[in-house]
């Protein structure tokens, strides 16, 4: 938000109240000594601390209120437009809900009517009554066998007061029920006449799941002989629901199973718990042919807006929020539920709410600029009045300062010169430092170094003369194989003096991702000799990939053999003498790499823990200057990273080298 301030016009007294232009001045607890006495341009007086402290105040309060405003016509708009969306799905899914409604009461209707007659047929009740003779069996069958053909029943059959099935349109197919009893079936057990009762099951002969529908048969004089039945199959109506419908389509039974579903993994879920009686009258009744009836998430959940009837469903952990269309089917015992899913709705209402949101912050955004601009204007005039009115104050003013400043910047000027040289010579000395540090070590190393020269000249002077012997001899192989043994120890030579070549040269100075076990394994080869004549094991550990870091390969080298040196003499006195190096990484918040340097000497005293790090300090009485340890903090620092030491609990000194951690692969500088 821009603001600005007027100032104080010329002819104002210094000392007095805040000028009346300024649109804080109600705010000031005091006078304002800048506005009064030293009126400026506009954009100087804008940088005010107190005018700053307005503005952000006012910033912070305009964009609360628009934020505010801006969310609650979100809230508002989306409220509005997901209403509207839903009650539109809900229409929609309200137009789809009787076609599925009158679909499936058209697959058992028309079966009523010829179930009734069935029931009236002398011939049907005959049978029933005991007339089991070979054309009145014939007679019933090609009757039976006809219906269920004509109507595309799964089965039509007969079943007398025992309730045995005693006919069927199948009678000798495998899956008849003839000789049956299915006195456990409820539908049997409620079968009026005069009334179709229904029951939804699945077979216990083919595992086949249907509809069934039974009337009784009563002969002339009332009495009940018997009861009709028919089995119809829904499938063609899932199979419709699972390959053509848009939305999710299920029917409920009475027990809350689903039995139809358009989605195949649904069918034969409960959409509440049962409890064990339940579970004993299924086993009883057989109706779900003890299929392992699993749970299906089916909770009403409160709608984020509106009363409508929201259904949380799905299989357990895929459960979504469905809008849902239900109409009850008391004549078939079910109910039939049409879900449409909100999604649509939600996001398109989330976009028309955004919109409107944006809008709204857009219009009072604009509003505020232009109400800033104005204000702005008027200011600016007032500002240039007044700065007018004291352009000749301040010239003079100027001036006087001009030829103050000239005076003082050439006092500045020399005094940066004087720091820069100050500074050369002071990083000039510190390297001559570290140099002759560097060489201190490189001359304590050379006695061991010339042992491991001496040695290979001394062989490769004998086999050479050898060499020559078996040359006058004609034993060539034995020649060739004296002149492989020289090249193998001029290489290792080689080795050794270049080890040292790189570690006397001098630092580039630049900080790089450099690979740590390597510098890690050329200290401890430079040590080697005087490693073997003390009798010290050195152990590395280190995970098996790299570990990278940043530094420079000559100061970090430097840096491990000074510790791995002031370890060997710490250990002089110790029975078993051990080095223990070892290199980790850590992950998380600022990631580093860690280089333990352990060892079983006799530790550190109070005394010395507290001045170890101090230059010129040391407790070697024939030799060192003492600058070691603190030439490796600054190197360490200068990494970026740390050097600490600490006593170990079973004895022994531990100094941990810190450094920034830096990728696996790459080399650009830090």
């Amino acid at each position: 938000m821009t603001t600005t301030v007027s100032i104080k016009r010329a002819d104002d007294e210094a000392g007095s109240d805040p000028p009346a232009d300024c649109r804080y001045h109600r705010r000031c607890a005091e006078p304002c000594e800048r506005l009064a006495t030293e009126p400026g341009d506009h954009a100087e007086l804008s940088r005010l601390a107190c005018i700053r402290s307005f503005r952000r105040r006012d910033a912070i309060v305009y964009l609360t209120l628009t934020a505010v405003v801006t969310v609650l016509c979100f809230v508002g708009a989306y409220r509005y437009f997901f209403d509207l969306g839903v009650a539109g799905l809900e229409a929609s899914a309200s137009r789809e809900l009787p076609v599925h409604v009158q679909r499936l009461e058209r697959e058992t209707d028309r079966f009523d009517t010829l179930l009734l007659a069935l029931s009236m047929n002398r011939d049907v009740i005959a049978y029933l009554k005991g007339d089991h003779s070979r054309e009145r069996s014939e007679a019933i069958n090609d009757i039976l066998r006809n219906l269920n053909d004509s109507t595309g029943a799964l089965q039509t059959y007969l079943v007398d007061t025992s309730l045995h099935v005693v006919a069927s349109s199948n009678p000798d197919g495998p899956g008849s029920f003839i000789g049956r009893d299915i006195s456990y079936r409820p539908y049997v057990q409620r079968a009026q006449p005069g009334r179709v009762v229904g029951y939804y099951a699945v077979g216990t002969t083919g595992n086949m799941a249907g509809y069934y529908l039974a009337i009784a048969a009563n002969d002339g004089a009332g009495r009940r002989v018997g009861i009709v039945a028919t089995k119809i199959g829904l499938d063609r109506i899932e199979q419709d629901w699972l390959h053509g419908v848009e939305r999710r389509v299920v029917v409920l039974d009475e027990n809350g199973v689903v039995v139809l579903s358009s989605r195949a993994d649904w069918k034969y879920r409960l959409t509440h718990a049962i409890t064990d009686e339940e579970r004993r009258r299924f086993d009883e009744t057989q109706q779900y042919n003890r299929a392992n009836l699993r749970p299906l998430a089916w909770n009403s959940v409160t709608p984020p807006f509106g009363d409508r009837p929201f259904v949380r469903a799905g299989l357990p952990g895929q459960e979504r929020d469905y809008l849902a269309v239900t109409a009850s089917l008391p004549e078939l015992a079910m109910k039939l539920v049409v879900l449409a899913d909100p999604s649509d709705a939600e996001r398109l209402a989330l976009a028309q709410a955004g919109f409107v949101a944006v809008m709204v912050a857009l219009v009072a955004l604009l509003a505020h600029i232009v109400y800033e601009r104005r204000l702005d204007t008027h200011e600016q005039q007032l500002a240039r009045e007044a700065l007018e009115a004291a352009h000749e104050r301040l010239k003079t003013r100027f001036e006087r300062r001009s030829v103050e400043l000239r005076i003082a910047n050439e006092d500045l000027k020399q005094q940066v010169a004087e720091r820069i040289e100050s500074e050369r010579r002071l990083r000039n000395y510190q390297d001559e430092l570290i140099r002759t540090e560097n060489l201190a070590v490189i001359g304590q190393l050379s006695a061991g170094l010339a042992h491991e020269i001496n040695q290979p000249l001394a062989a490769m002077s004998t086999l050479s003369e050898n060499a020559v012997r078996f040359l006058q001899r004609g034993d060539t192989a034995t020649a060739q194989f004296n002149l492989g043994r020289i090249s193998e120890l001029v290489t290792r030579m080689g080795t050794l003096t270049g080890r040292l070549r790189s570690f006397a040269r001098r630092s580039s100075g630049e900080i790089v991702a450099m690979p740590l076990v390597p510098s890690i394994e050329n200290a401890v080869a430079l040590l080697v000799h005087r490693l073997e004549k003390e009798h010290v094991a050195v152990k590395i550990e280190a995970p098996p990939e790299p570990l990278f870091a940043f530094g420079e390969t000559v100061r970090l080298e430097q840096v491990l053999v000074n510790l791995l040196s002031n370890a060997i003499e710490a250990m002089e006195e110790s029975a078993v003498r051990e080095i223990v190096i070892r290199a980790y990484r850590t992950y998380g918040d600022g990631e580093h790499v860690f280089i333990d340097v352990l060892d079983n000497g006799i530790g550190l005293s109070d005394a010395v823990r507290e001045r170890l790090f101090e230059p010129f300090f040391t407790t070697k009485k024939a030799s060192g200057l003492g600058l070691g340890l603190a030439i490796s903090v600054d190197i360490a620092t200068s990494f970026g990273g740390s050097l600490t030491c600490e006593n170990r609990p079973q004895g022994g000194a531990l100094f941990r080298l810190m450094l920034r951690a830096a990728p696996s692969e790459g080399n650009a500088s830090c």
